[in-house]
This record gives structure tokens, sequence and C-alpha cells, in this order.
């Protein structure tokens, strides 16, 4: 059962990855070096946290991560504890030519949350969070995880956008742009950053804001971890205590209908109302949708908007109602299993009857289980323009990662091959991706996810990292 599955069940691209990597980790598992003994015991002295070593029990759990066919060995982990040990795993890092991966959740789906021969900087140790006094923003370590602050804030009767996977570090989800059921009514998660503070990738500490080295801020809402390792967000928050929200499942033995039903609904969605559906099918099931609606207003003008799904006729379930916004977010459970997976992802302003006709095809044939996620990007999200901040996709339309689960030793090419076919045949927009669900893809793939915005990132990313220290992600080349 993978992330997807795991979401619903409390209320109810490139060529295959063993083929291709990009440059920056072609370079990097090239130019991997063996630091000294001698410099490895200066390093390790210096240090007030620890350094997990292979034959450590401790070093197992943080060498794995979500995406279960990345099994990466670092050479080992360091779990910081202050500011200077991170400020020193840089240093080490960069002086020895390793890989240095950050991890917070380990929920990369591109298995970027650890690496091979290199250092996996846990950030575990900065799980720290303050609410103002006002309850107007929050400070929050950059290791902190998504259920945690959900639950610190919604004692206080506010929220902050977030997705909804409680073991999601806060730091990955926001610097990759942060969808979430509170999106259209108060912008993506990285929306919501009002500073930062990272470690840069020659040690220095340097605070952004939209005062504060403006072209570093630009460049953290939306553009991954390519800039620096933050350690404290401040982040907005908003009063939001209950919402109309819920799941309403669809089943049907023709797709095609639900995926028509699903976009006659998303075109007819005010700025109130967050839709994040998963199409799902499983060899002798039904296939299904399940469509997730948060209502931020009135809730009697939510259910009169909720209608024209709510009284479809395919509907299985409903479980729409008024509840805490925290109780939405707590749907899924805090721990999940690594999954083998390959996905495709990509973005389409309307879901037409040609994509529709792709999809249902291909998951009415898929002869594993596969699902979809389709997140409606409309409201708060598609009124900021292109060039305020990194993250690109700001028009009306559908982000979605299509996922093929498979078993080893051998079910990899099938579903591999599957996600190929799907890729080469369903139409998508030249710019544009969510780098938050991209697997490993190559640099291509990474400039038309950013599409306008790619060439400023590549020039900050040469002002903060020109030697491109910072490339165990969806990697921005300095120019």
């Amino acid at each position: 059962m993978n992330r997807r599955s795991f979401l619903w069940q409390g209320i109810c691209s490139s060529l295959p990855v063993f083929a291709r990597r990009s440059f920056s980790q072609r370079a990097a598992a090239l130019s991997v070096s063996k630091p000294s003994d001698a410099s490895l015991a200066v390093f390790v002295r210096g240090l007030t946290g620890t350094v997990f070593r292979p034959g450590d029990p401790k070093y197992e759990q943080l060498r794995k991560n979500y995406a279960a066919k990345f099994a990466a060995r670092p050479a080992f982990v360091v779990h910081a504890a202050n500011q200077q040990d991170i400020q020193s795993t840089v240093s080490f890092a960069s002086s020895n030519h390793l890989p240095l991966a950050i991890r917070c959740g380990g929920h990369s789906y591109a298995g970027y949350s650890t690496c091979e021969g290199g250092i996996v900087l846990d950030m575990s140790g900065f799980r720290t969070m303050t609410i103002a006094a006002d309850k107007s923003h929050a400070r929050l370590g950059g290791g902190m995880l998504c259920g945690a602050v959900e639950i610190e804030t919604a004692n206080k009767g506010v929220a902050t956008v977030l997705g909804q996977c409680p073991s999601v570090g806060v730091g990955g989800y926001l610097l990759g742009g942060g969808v979430g059921p509170l999106m259209s009514r108060y912008g993506l998660g990285c929306d919501n950053v009002l500073s930062a503070d990272l470690v840069l990738a020659d040690g220095r500490l340097m605070r952004c804001s939209v005062n504060e080295n403006p072209d570093l801020y630009w460049a953290i809402r939306g553009g991954g971890g390519n800039f620096g390792i933050v350690t404290e967000f401040e982040v907005a928050l908003h009063p939001v205590s209950n919402v109309l929200a819920g799941i309403i499942t669809l089943q049907s033995t023709d797709l095609r209908e639900l995926l028509r039903a699903f976009g006659e609904f998303v075109a007819a969605a005010p700025d109130e109302m967050t839709l994040i559906a998963i199409m799902s099918a499983e060899p002798g099931h039904k296939p299904q949708i399940d469509v997730e609606a948060c209502y931020v207003g009135d809730p009697a003008e939510g259910e009169k908007v909720l209608a024209q799904v709510s009284r479809h006729p395919d509907v299985a379930n409903d479980t729409v109602r008024v509840r805490p916004y925290l109780q939405l977010e707590q749907m899924t459970p805090a721990v999940i299993p690594p999954s083998y997976e390959e996905h495709c992802s990509g973005f389409f302003t309307k879901l037409d009857e040609q994509r529709i006709e792709i999809l249902a095809h291909a998951f009415s044939n898929a002869s594993f289980p596969v699902d979809g996620f389709l997140v409606h990007l409309h409201g708060a999200v598609s009124r900021v323009p292109v060039a305020a901040a990194a993250f690109p996709l700001r028009r009306a339309g559908i982000t979605f990662d299509v996922s093929a689960r498979w078993n080893p030793p051998d079910g990899q090419r099938a579903a591999s091959e599957w996600i190929e076919a799907l890729k080469a045949k369903l139409p998508v927009d030249e710019d544009g991706d969510y780098v938050n669900v991209m697997d490993r893809v190559g640099e291509n793939s990474i400039r038309r996810a950013y599409g306008p915005n790619y060439t400023r990132l590549q020039q900050i990313k040469a002002r903060y990292d020109p030697e491109n220290l910072f490339s165990v992600n969806q990697n921005i080349r300095p120019a």
C-alpha cells in the first residue's frame, strides 16, 4: 500500500530510473572521495551532535526513505544538534567532494533524502516551534514535521498551509511549493513563508525575506533545496478552526465517467474550495476516484457547491461534514512504510476528453495497482504572478502524479514500461511540473518544470552555490 492509499484509508518522467541519472548525480558519483580517517576523526570530535555509521541500528533507519527503490548507503549520517554542526557538515562535505543529502521526513519520491557514499544530514534536531502572541505567524525549525505543526496551531485556533501527511518534513514541503487543503484560499505553502534562516554552501548564515536578500527569498519559494539548508522558517498563520471537509468516493466500471464528473466539478469550484482527487485501479476491483474537498467559508454555501458531485449516481461513500481542520489533517497515519513505485507527473490546464480517454484506458489495462494524484490549482494559487516566486504553476489547472506500484525483484520493468507508455501519450503543458512529486529526471525536465523562472534560478544558484554542493535534489545547475 502506497502513501496515497494511506491518505484515504482513515475515512473510507524519464527513462526507467535504473537506466538514467541526472548530470549532477553522475558528476557526484564520479567525484565521491573517501576522507582520511584523521580528517573524519577531527570532524566528528567537533560536532555537538552524533554521527551514525554502517552497523549502527539508527544508521539503517536514517539511510532509508519512502522511495524504497533508492536503497542508497551513505558513508555516514550526521544528526545535527545546532547550526554549527550544519556548518561543519557543509564544510566537510565540500572539502572532501562528498554528496550531501538533507533529510527531514524522508518522503522524497525521487529518493533525495539519502545518497550513495556521501553524507546524510538528519534535521530531526531542529524540531522547534514558536507561535507569535498575536497568532499571526509562527517560527518552525527546519526539521519540523507537518503533523506536529498542525497540532500546535490547532490548539491556538489557527493553521498554516501544509500537506496531509504527518510525517512529511516542512523543509522539503515548503521549499518545493507545498500543495494542501487550504491553498485555494490562502496560497501555497511557499506563499506563506515570510522569512527563512539558511546555512549557505560557503557556511555563512543568512536570513532572507522580502526586505533581506530578496533574490534568495524569491528562489527558496519553490526552488527546492538548491540554495542552502533552512534551519528555521517564519510562516503566516490563518484563523482556521472548523471546515466543511471530507471525501466523496465515486466508483464505476467506467473510469471515464468518474473523470468527467471531476473535471466538471473543478471547473466551477470557488476560491474557498480546494479539491484533491486520487483515481485508483487494481486488478479485480472497480476503478474509483476519491475526491477530497475542503471548503473554508460558510458551510451552507459549501454544501451547495458540493451538491454537483455529492449527488452523482456513482457516489459510493460521502464523509463530507463540518469538522475540525486538524481532523482532516490527521486522516493519514503517522507511519507510512516504504513503497516501490514508478512515477510520472506534469500539469495541464484542462481535464479534456482526450486526456480522460488516455487515463481511463491506461488505468483499465494495468495489470498491477496504479493510482493518480490530481490536484486542482486555482484561487489564491493562480492569482500570484509567475515572476513573483520560483514556483511556476500560477495558472488554473491540474498538477498530477501517476504512480505504478511494483514488487521486487522483477516487477520494476513492467511498471516502468506502463509509466513510459502513459507519458508518451498523455498531453501536458510544455512548461510546468510540481517538483515535489517528480521522479529522478534529467536537466531538460527540470528546466521545463520551472519554465520561465529557470534562467533566474540558475543565476541565483551561481551566486549562492557556484560549485553545486546542494545537488542531491531536483537540481538547478549554476549558470
